[in-house]
């Protein structure tokens, strides 16, 4: 993964759509201290927890009604330059948009695209340039994987979406890996899952965690469940996955000294 840069197609925000807001915003302060809360009123659909770190805005936690059906998860926002062409773009690839382009003041057009096998992500047309350290820090969003049933879909998906290129990857741990690039810069990438499979194909969105051992340790104490305790990616990276106390998937990530050190 190389420094991230200003340009379309890369992550640049990500919400966690929650059933228990206030549970949410208990569990991820405690364990990422790093975090500056700020609440932003939204009348009658609740409050709105807007996420910086290190003054940069990066994510935000959205109240859902329980009685929606809708599960708590992470979702990213994907840079763009255009939302309705990328909305437009991913109907005629097979896709779908559930929520269609919408203008929020101050952020610009998002709209919620899902891939063809069901996956979903944002695109975002910001209303003005995305802040984004170039360095890692506990706290930030520092990667997304796909997990999908068709990576060979997946992949001719986002590029023709996102503009993205591949380079195809195998490593002993997660075999078959894929890497999506925009311009230079790796973006995301992307793992067939296991069948049969127990959820849905699914982004996974991934914290940057110094002493990532503790922090698992910490969200297990906080109520997180365990589905990948930390394993290492030999010279890449250390990694871990859990579930929140509100049912949502997420991946914590360290790199090596000497990665952080190039």
């Amino acid at each position: 993964m190389q420094d991230r840069r200003e340009r379309p197609g890369r992550f640049v925000f990500h919400d966690l759509m929650s059933s228990d807001p206030g549970r949410s915003v208990k569990f991820y302060s405690s364990l990422f201290p790093e975090w500056e809360l700020q609440e932003v009123d939204l009348g009658e659909a609740g409050t709105y927890y807007l996420i910086s770190v290190d003054g940069a805005k990066c994510g935000g936690i959205v109240p859902v009604d329980s009685a929606s059906g809708i599960t708590a998860h992470w979702i990213g926002y994907v840079e763009v330059t255009d939302c309705e062409a990328a909305t437009e773009c991913a109907i005629a690839e097979g896709g779908q948009v559930p929520v269609p382009t919408m203008d929020i003041p101050g952020m610009g057009k998002f709209a919620v695209i899902m891939d063809r096998q069901q996956a979903m992500l944002k695109a975002l047309e910001p209303a003005s340039p995305a802040e984004h350290s170039t360095e890692p820090e506990s706290g930030q969003f520092y990667w997304n994987e796909l997990l999908t049933t068709d990576v060979a879909s997946a992949r001719s998906f986002y590029q023709s979406v996102f503009g993205w290129s591949a380079i195809e990857q195998f490593t002993q741990a997660k075999g078959e890996h894929t890497i999506m690039r925009a311009g230079d810069q790796d973006v995301a990438g992307i793992i067939p899952m296991a069948s049969p499979a127990d959820h849905p194909p699914a982004w996974l969105t991934y914290l940057y965690a110094e002493n990532i051992d503790d922090r698992f340790a910490l969200a297990e104490s906080l109520g997180a469940q365990t589905v990948i305790a930390p394993r290492d990616i030999p010279g890449v990276y250390r990694f871990s996955v859990q579930v929140d106390p509100v049912g949502a998937v997420f991946a914590m990530m360290q790199l090596p000294a000497d990665e952080l050190d190039c």
